[in-house]
């Protein structure tokens, strides 16, 4: 039998779990359907940033490690489009698509478009492959051209192109809403694209004038407005869901693949979602030497991060730096004790390129181990979690993981003798942030290293 419209809220929450993330536009469209539904659910967050969705727990629930996914009992739903066609045939108070069948055809072809012919193409995981293996420069205009590609007419060889492109095919069916005066299925999945090409990827929306006034229909509905990134739980506090994308025109990072102080700050920027312009500095070819660098750092190490009219060297004045100006995903706790535990976590520049190899292995043994008295694995053994302080992640994980990094893999220490740090390596694997920083990751990272 189907559930009643009057079925009490209360229990429906007990039943469905939304896991998603405040700026992902499937996840948006799946909270515009549960809001026009009247349905209560439990918000449950998977920071894609953190990696999240790559952890056991999250694959257990979506072995492909993406985000929306539905749990409603003993069912457990992927896809935006399978939660919405399934809500649609539960919950069958205030219909997502239309009787006729025509019309309905439209939706459903408006949300390929959407989910199969944009947004695939500007998730992170793409931007991040961009911003890896051609240019942080290019994701912009890369999400831009498909973007626009898919909302408009495009003409290429003057020939239109895709001839089914959104802003041609809703021409002949839009009435106050895509395909007519009522929210459907096109509407869902329109809005968090429209709103996303605008906030995050600073479209102008003058090209698609009819996308632009259903653009503004949506900001009158509270179902819709409410599922905006910038009003969920998770929303970073600063500047709300705006892409950092544009930030990569201030933000510049001097840094060396294989120096762990740049890897402590490349981590920090991808732990607060925050973009940057990589410039490489080659420490063997002496380019931290050169009249050009020194003057944006006297010192002639690596890191120095320019920021507009800043300049900051050394990685813990950045990091310190990036934790006032960009509060969203704190580096630090509120707990004062462990505050402290973190800064004496902080493992300063001590290793540069160029020591001998037993040298350094008896400085880092001596840093891990139990002597002196501070020495990282006596210190955690009493505040680790699942991370070094607990079970979130900060400063004192953004310093240790390059420096275990690199002692396993450039200085061979057997961390066998470190069970907690070892621990803590294996949780860092799992954190895109953290792994994105790394070495062999960098875009000027020999091709023989990768």
């Amino acid at each position: 039998m189907a559930s009643s419209d009057a079925t009490e809220k209360v229990n429906k929450k007990q039943q469905l779990k939304l896991y998603n993330y405040f700026r992902s536009t499937s996840s948006c469209r799946v909270r515009i359907a549960l809001n026009l539904k009247g349905i209560d659910y439990e918000y449950k967050v998977v920071n894609l940033l953190k990696g999240e969705q790559l952890s056991p727990e999250y694959l257990e629930i979506n072995p492909m490690g993406y985000v929306p996914a539905l749990v409603d009992g003993d069912i457990t739903i992927a896809d935006s489009l399978a939660i919405i066609m399934y809500l649609e045939e539960k919950y069958p108070q205030r219909p997502l698509l239309p009787g006729d069948l025509a019309i309905k055809a439209v939706n459903f072809q408006v949300a390929s478009i959407v989910s199969s012919g944009i947004q695939p193409l500007h998730n992170l995981s793409v931007l991040k492959y961009i911003g890896e293996k051609v240019s942080p420069d290019e994701k912009l205009p890369w999400v831009q051209t498909h973007i626009r590609k898919g909302f408009s007419a495009y003409r290429a060889s003057n020939l239109v192109w895709p001839v089914s492109a959104l802003e041609k095919l809703l021409s002949n069916h839009a009435g106050k809403y895509a395909t007519g005066d009522e929210v459907y299925l096109a509407d869902i999945f329109l809005a968090p694209q429209i709103d996303g090409a605008i906030k995050r990827f600073s479209v102008d929306m003058a090209e698609f004038p009819l996308l632009s006034r259903l653009n503004a229909a949506y900001k009158e509905l509270s179902a819709f407005q409410d599922a905006m990134p910038e009003r969920q739980p998770d929303t970073p506090a600063c500047n709300d869901a705006t892409e950092n994308l544009n930030r990569k025109q201030q933000i510049k990072l001097y840094s060396y693949f294989k120096s762990t102080s740049s890897c402590r700050v490349r981590i920090a920027l991808n732990l607060k979602g925050i973009d940057y312009d990589y410039e490489a500095v080659n420490l063997l070819k002496g380019e931290q030497h050169t009249p050009e660098y020194l003057k944006l750092n006297p010192m002639g190490y690596v890191p120095a991060l320019v920021d507009g009219d800043i300049t900051i060297a050394d990685s813990f004045a950045i990091i310190m730096y990036l934790e006032e100006k960009y509060p969203q995903h704190p580096l630090l706790p509120d707990d004062l004790v462990t505050r402290a535990v973190n800064f004496q976590t902080y493992i300063g520049e001590k290793f540069g390129p160029d020591e001998r190899l037993p040298w350094v292995q008896f400085h880092i043994r001596k840093g891990f181990t139990v002597w002196p008295v501070s020495a990282l694995e006596k210190l955690l053994s009493d505040h680790a979690g699942k991370y070094a302080t607990g079970d979130e992640v900060y400063l004192a994980d953004i310093f240790l993981a390059p420096q275990i990094d690199a002692a396993i893999k450039r200085f061979s220490i057997d961390m066998t003798e470190f069970p907690l740090l070892s621990r803590l390596n294996a949780a860092y694997k799992e954190l895109s942030a953290f792994q994105d920083a790394m070495p062999e990751k960098q875009p000027d990272t020999p091709i023989a290293v990768i």
